[in-house]
């Protein structure tokens, strides 16, 4: 790869704000009000690179979780290697870690909590005010391994008045959902908020070699309830609660054509060739997670500021069996004219416990009339237990054992991790307006992290190769300071530049091979990132336009590779990412209006040592160069109330899955069309939309990886599906 075309100092353009939403009927667009900086801002005030995504653009957009969310938000990727494993990449910075010792390189927060492990972040969206996307290191206020990026999901919160809503879909491949949320005032100061919600679809994958045809399905169903109360002028206390299912039967992928077990069942011209959805396994992959928590949120007026304090505790438990290697021993081969054996399956089952509590303090003041300030103390305990094994079960694939003690199970390699991690931060950040127009963000964090854990291997000789029982301890500290200058050229315009810094603390191995490689922690990552940008409103406030410019460098950036048949944590060394990301919406009529989303990113590993050097210079995983996404809307009244019309277009190019930027790896590019229509009368009390996702049919996949030179694993998502939706609007 070339070296970058541009440097800091040619920086000349800016950031990118985010999608602002209004009505359709406005003549100009609202203005968006965010809370990334732990207070009430206008979203082109605040000098970071930020998508907030509405409800009611969740709503009619579709957007059902995370996936959804990064269609619309520029250089943001996501993948799934199992529905228990979700992967978050931003601006090319991610993490594949499941291990009980790794941690996420974007981290999530449910209004105000954060969420340590992938597992549970299984939520729907259907009861949100808004979804806010933090691009780039957010080292300051998310200390918590925020290298890359924070997201966070903003609930509704129980409401004065009686209001709610009943939201009932179908659709094919036997989709059903239902979903309700209900708020209201229950005393003079206290107020209430339930929301449920269940979705069932049967799978889109199958397999020739059994009778498993609903592979990729899935059932999930969530609760979530919030008390509001205010017991003095002074005091709010918000007491939230949740709960959540998700079953799942998968992941179902499709089969490759490259490697080892693939062509071993494609040479032989009797077997049927599976299509893209279609593979060979005779054992269900499945996934079952669950998840809950409780958290209490005060926010206490005490003496020239606002003490805010947020107690939390979750749990997540999944249980999950991955089918890896897709040659079943059902579907036979003449591979080698050895005559009709079956090939192998290699089976990954996960089960995974894990405990949170978090603690944060913050204080807020205005200590004078241009100087505002806030501190405060964040500390995490999270308990992880995990058992990871490997089945493996061989017949040709083992053609060194002699055809008559075949097939074979080979001994189970397994890991039994546990981590304990306590990580303690203490931030401030103060905002200092210079003059009417020019506002100055000073901010710093120190963290200091600790790590308990033990492993304890069963050798298969194979990913597990010899017996360990190991206990470990290590810890990681950093200081991340930011400074940032955010200058209004009108009430309409503003541009900032800012240098931020963040951190991600180090781990320990998952499934390490031997005690050496499970005993030794791979370091923490650090990275400094520049930023230019610009958003605002112009012509008339009926266009928002934003702009980013960013370049970033990273050390000791922790990367998965597949070595073998093992996933191993490496330090990569240096990595530099630069890249432009444009947002936009234009209001050019009261009833038509267009958003947009741009981003380029040219990544690369530019400084790498060892058994790792020869990949210096390739691109970084889940970063594609060109990302873009348009949607067209059209709201239109008619006689007896109004028609709406959407359709949502995303593109994605290629993007690398490994270090290595094998193409057997690769997410290929895809496009992606979703179309809906729907019809309210001119009271607003209901509204039927019918609506097609995918409406291309195109076959994209949702993951990929390789085993090299076992097997393939593309994970196709989902073809063409449609259905109608049924909202009724409940009290104002």
């Amino acid at each position: 790869m070339s070296k970058p075309a541009f440097s800091i100092t040619a920086i000349a353009a800016a950031v990118a704000a985010t999608v602002v939403t209004g009505s359709i009927n406005a003549q100009t667009l609202e203005e968006v009000v965010v809370t990334a900086q732990h207070r009430e801002e206008s979203l082109q005030d605040v000098p970071i690179a930020i998508t907030a995504i509405n409800s009611e653009e969740l709503r009619a957009g579709g957007i059902n979780d995370l996936n959804g969310v990064s269609l619309r938000t520029p250089g943001f990727s996501m993948g799934s290697f199992t529905p228990s494993q979700p992967q978050l990449y931003i601006r090319g910075i991610g993490s594949n870690d499941d291990g009980a010792a790794g941690d996420q390189s974007v981290v999530v927060f449910l209004d105000g909590v954060y969420l340590g492990r992938t597992a549970g972040q299984a939520f729907d969206l259907f009861d949100l005010e808004r979804i806010e996307v933090l691009r780039g290191p957010q080292g300051t206020l998310y200390g918590k391994n925020a290298a890359g990026g924070a997201i966070n999901v903003v609930s509704q919160k129980p409401s004065d008045e009686f209001r709610g809503a009943i939201e009932v879909s179908a659709g094919d491949l036997g989709f059903r959902s239902t979903r309700a949320k209900l708020s209201s005032r229950l005393t003079d100061n206290v107020a209430g908020k339930l929301a449920v919600s269940y979705k069932e679809r049967d799978g889109y994958v199958e397999s020739l070699a059994a009778d498993i045809d609903d592979m990729n399905g899935y059932e999930s169903s969530a609760i979530r309830a919030q008390l509001f109360v205010s017991p003095s002028d002074s005091v709010e206390l918000l007491l939230s609660a949740d709960y959540a299912e998700d079953d799942r039967n998968g992941p179902g992928r499709s089969l490759g054509f490259t490697y080892g077990v693939e062509q071993a069942v494609r040479l032989d011209p009797s077997n049927p060739s599976p299509d893209f959805y279609q593979n060979l396994v005779d054992n269900e992959p499945r996934s079952e997670i669950e998840t809950w928590g409780l958290s209490l949120k005060a926010d206490w007026h005490v003496g020239p500021g606002t003490l805010t304090t947020i107690t939390a505790y979750r749990e997540t438990d999944a249980d999950a069996v991955d089918v890896a290697v897709s040659a079943a021993f059902e579907y036979q081969t003449a591979f080698a004219g050895v005559g009709f054996e079956g090939v192998a399956e290699l089976n990954n089952p996960v089960v995974e416990h894990s405990e949170q509590f978090t603690q944060e303090l913050r204080y807020a003041l205005n200590v004078t009339d241009t100087l505002f300030l806030q501190t405060g103390f964040f500390y995490l305990n999270e308990k992880v237990d995990r058992v990871e094994s490997s089945l493996i079960y061989c017949d040709f694939a083992c053609s060194a054992v002699p055809a008559a003690a075949r097939p074979i199970n080979l001994p189970v390699g397994s890991t039994d991790q546990t981590n304990e991690t306590n990580s303690y931060g203490l931030f401030a950040q103060g905002i200092w307006s210079v003059s009417d127009r020019t506002d100055i963000t000073l901010g710093a964090r120190y963290t200091y992290e600790e790590k308990d854990a033990t492993n304890v291997g069963a050798a298969n000789g194979l990913n597990v190769v010899t017996p360990y029982d190991v206990q470990m301890s290590e810890s990681w500290n950093a200081f991340t300071p930011k400074i940032a200058v955010n200058y209004a050229f009108n009430e309409d315009i503003s541009a900032y530049a800012s240098v931020t810094t963040g951190f991600k603390s180090g781990g320990y191995q998952g499934m390490g091979p031997n005690a050496v490689a499970a005993s030794t922690p791979f370091d923490e990552e650090n990275v400094i990132s520049y930023e230019v940008g610009v958003k605002g409103l112009i012509l008339n406030g009926t266009l928002s336009v934003g702009a980013a410019l960013f370049s970033s460098d990273y050390s000791d950036l922790q990367v998965l590779r597949v070595v073998g048949v093992n996933q191993v944590i490496d330090n990569a060394g240096e990595a530099e990412i630069q890249g432009l990301e444009l947002e936009g919406q234009w209001l050019l009529s009261d009833h038509f209006r267009l958003l947009a989303t741009y981003a380029y990113l040219d990544t690369e590993y530019s400084e790498l040592e060892g058994a790792l050097s020869v990949n210096e210079g390739n691109a970084l995983r889940n970063a594609p160069e060109n990302a873009y996404s348009l949607s067209a809307i059209f709201d239109y009244p008619v006689a007896s109330g109004h028609i709406n019309a959407r359709a949502d277009f995303s593109h994605k190019d290629d993007a690398y899955q490994d270090m290595e930027n094998r193409e057997l790896a690769m997410m290929p590019e895809y496009d992606v069309l979703n179309l809906r229509v729907a019809y309210t009368p001119a009271n607003e009390a209901w509204e039927l939309a019918g609506w097609v996702n995918n409406a291309m049919d195109e076959e994209y996949l949702a993951h990929n990886s390789v085993i090299a030179p076992l097997a393939e694993l593309p994970l196709p998502a989902a073809p063409r599906t449609w259905g109608v939706t049924f909202t009724y609007q409940l009290g104002n």
